[in-house]
């Protein structure tokens, strides 16, 4: 018997890949429906590893024994997609009678926001077949429940900052006009914005032309790019390809089509250093040939004037966006913008952005 149930998970998709390696997880995930004793290794490790088997004792609602199980996860990784998959089976009492089982747990991005998890499930059983086969259904139900509840636990704290100060709407929905400017003479083509944020400058790139890829450590950040995404498409009936991907883009792997893009973007993402050296590498090896990028920060011109900006550690400078600019692109430079900002008491100020931009 085969069948299939899916689930979306409010985290990244390496979030989830950790849980699923998680003992612990596996077990909370469980309860009440089944309790999982571990034989061998006993504790539990702190992580499955992939290739390893375990051995562990199962009872139905805690007292009810259903003999013991072997765990078999092997784990692979492809472009952004996650899979864990259980090639173990029973070995004693009532579960040895499953005599084919393989569980595979898929994980990918969305695509508006959220972690997609695919749950299949192909077992015989003989004549329990029909029998367990509404079983696992239905507890396939609750595990997946109960993912969704702990999904925000599984959350980096890189991933919680961001979700909490998504918590309510935070800016104004207006493109970034260093964007609009950089764009005016560009070929609609391929884009990928990083930090995108509620989708501000994803959303006017689609509405462009581009086939825009938005990343964010923020899947409520996301999801309400998409929304308003879907309202706009609704109210215009204009076409708008945005794909919404939660992705750290320190720790995670950028996502990318089949080539790179011809624009990549990146607004305001002051990090510390060592997260900036291993971000620009990144941004730059998305760029396609003939693509451009563009870097966008608050200018350290805004400290000087007493303007609320982030600490300097957090700030960069043209030496360093220069330096991150391969030098045999066929465009390099870095200015200093000035634009005006509101302020949310009404009043308006003279701001600084330091824009880089290449050409590959």
């Amino acid at each position: 018997m085969k069948f299939a149930l899916e689930v979306s998970l409010p985290c990244r998709v390496s979030e989830a890949f950790d849980a699923l390696h998680n003992p612990e997880v596996f077990v909370a995930v469980s309860r009440p429906f089944l309790a999982f004793e571990p034989i061998s290794p006993a504790p539990f490790p702190s992580r499955y590893d992939s290739g390893k088997s375990y051995v562990v004792r199962v009872k139905a609602l805690g007292v009810v024994s259903l003999g013991s199980q072997e765990i078999n996860p092997v784990s692979t990784s492809e472009g952004m997609t996650r899979t864990f998959q259980d090639n173990g089976r029973g070995l004693t009492g009532l579960l040895a009678q499953v005599t084919r089982f393989r569980h595979t747990m898929t994980l990918r991005p969305s695509g508006v926001g959220p972690t997609i998890l695919r749950d299949e499930l192909d077992f015989d059983a003989g004549v329990l077949t029909p029998l367990l086969g509404l079983s696992f259904r239905l507890f396939w139900w609750w595990r997946h429940a109960m993912m969704k509840r702990l999904a925000p636990q599984w959350q980096s704290e890189t991933t919680r900052a961001w979700e909490s100060r998504y918590r309510s709407t935070m800016w104004s929905g207006r493109v970034n006009p260093t964007l609009t400017s950089a764009v005016d003479s560009l070929t609609p083509g391929t884009a990928l914005d990083v930090g995108c944020g509620e989708g501000a400058d994803a959303l006017w790139l689609a509405e462009q032309g581009f086939e825009v890829t938005a990343v964010d450590a923020s899947p409520r950040a996301l999801a309400r790019g998409e929304a308003e995404r879907v309202t706009r498409v609704r109210r215009d009936a204009r076409p708008r390809s945005v794909r919404w991907i939660a992705c750290d883009v320190v720790t995670d792997a950028l996502p990318t089509p089949p080539d790179q893009y011809d624009l990549v973007t990146a607004h305001f993402l002051h990090m510390p250093a060592a997260d900036r050296k291993i971000v620009w590498p990144k941004l730059v090896d998305a760029v396609a040939p003939g693509g451009t990028l563009l870097i966008v920060g608050h200018a350290l011109e805004d400290l000087e004037a007493g303007i609320r900006r982030p600490p300097a550690e957090l700030m960069f400078d043209t030496k360093e966006l220069l330096a991150a600019i391969p030098k045999g692109w066929s465009h390099r430079e870095v200015t200093v913008m000035t634009r005006e900002q509101v302020a949310s008491d009404g009043a308006t100020a003279i701001v600084h952005d330091i824009v880089a931009k290449g050409v590959r």
